[in-house]
Parts: structure tokens; C-alpha cells; sequence
């Protein structure tokens, strides 16, 4: 205890402590990975058995990074897989459906890809696999109705409208949802394209 805590008392203390923790708070929120002994513990194992396989937790997030990166490409290549590549608006909304029902399904995952990469040492690879997410986006709105909107804006908007959808679905858990997420990510997609 400092000489101005000892100083401090009653209501002074307690705008302080709010003040101190207001201030705290403006700052930004860091996603909380799993140590690498609540990983040995989950996995029923020593926590000197982790090392075997990663030497640091740095190690081990990034790893998983990039997994989950390799698993959100994949869901969203397997469901365009079907899909016409002639109809670009129905591979918008192939693409965005996959993307925020993979992050719902996924929301650790999603938080350490898309929250959280300032945990990573070197987050290059994870960044550049993400901006060919974003490419594809891009891709899939050039030549689609938008009016005189510039298309590189209507892509960074719309990827932003749907990482919005997914936050806000996976930290409002108590929401009772009118739509699924698919059908709101159909719906931010037309938004788009109309």
C-alpha cells in the first residue's frame, strides 16, 4: 500500500479506483490464450509433455493460427466449390455465409485470427493468408451492381459489416436472433450489391 492509497479514503478512493479502472478500460482488450499448462491439463497430460512438441507458447499460438486460418480456407473453399463461378453474387453470399458460420462455430479461433494477432511474434503469415481472404472478397464484388460506389470500399465495408456480425454473435450470447447468421450475411450482402 502506497502513502496516497493510505491518504485516500471513502469517496475519494472510490472515484479514483473507477477513474484508475475507466482508464484501464480505454485501452485495448487483450484476447487471453490458454497457457501451455491449462493445454497440458485439457489434454490430461505433464505440462513438461508440451515442450516435446512446442518449445514456447509462442510456438503453440502460432500453430494454432495457423490451423484455424487453414480451416476457415478450407470451409470457404469447400462451400464455393459447388457454387457458379458465373454468378458472382451468389458466390458473395456462399463466401460470407461460410466465413461467419465458421467464426460463430469457431469464436476462440476466430478471436485469436481476428483480435487477437498482436499475440503472435510474427503474425506476417497469418495477416497474409487473411488479406486473401479479403482479395476474394474483393474479387467476387468487381463487376457487381454498386452504383457509383467505389468497389475496393464496398469490399473493405463489407468485410468489415461482417466481422461485425460475427463479434456481435458471439459476445451477445443471450440475444435471442431474429435471423440466423447465415441469412443476416445474405442480407449484408445484398445491402452490398444492390
Amino acid at each position: 500500500m502506497t502513502n496516497a492509497s493510505r491518504t485516500r479514503t471513502g469517496d475519494q478512493l472510490r472515484d479514483d479506483l473507477l477513474a484508475a479502472a475507466t482508464d484501464l478500460l480505454s485501452q485495448r482488450l487483450a484476447v487471453t490464450p490458454p497457457s501451455l499448462r491449462e493445454t497440458a491439463r485439457a489434454c490430461g497430460v505433464s505440462a513438461t509433455a508440451v515442450y516435446r512438441h512446442f518449445p514456447s507458447q509462442q510456438a503453440l499460438l502460432i500453430a494454432v493460427a495457423t490451423q484455424s486460418l487453414t480451416a476457415l480456407t478450407t470451409a470457404i473453399e469447400d462451400a464455393g466449390a459447388g457454387a457458379s463461378t458465373d454468378d458472382r453474387a451468389t458466390s458473395l453470399r456462399t463466401t460470407a455465409s461460410a466465413y461467419v458460420t465458421w467464426a460463430v462455430a469457431n469464436p476462440g479461433a476466430y478471436q485469436l485470427l481476428f483480435e487477437g494477432r498482436d499475440l503472435l511474434e510474427d503474425p506476417v503469415t497469418i495477416e497474409s493468408g487473411i488479406d486473401r481472404l479479403q482479395s476474394r472478397l474483393d474479387a467476387l464484388l468487381v463487376g457487381l451492381p454498386a452504383g457509383d460506389r467505389d468497389e475496393r470500399l464496398q469490399a473493405d465495408l463489407l468485410w468489415i459489416s461482417l466481422h461485425g456480425l460475427v463479434v456481435t454473435r458471439i459476445r451477445k450470447t443471450r440475444q435471442q436472433w431474429q435471423r440466423s447468421v447465415v441469412e443476416d450475411a445474405a442480407a449484408l450482402v445484398d445491402t452490398f450489391i444492390a
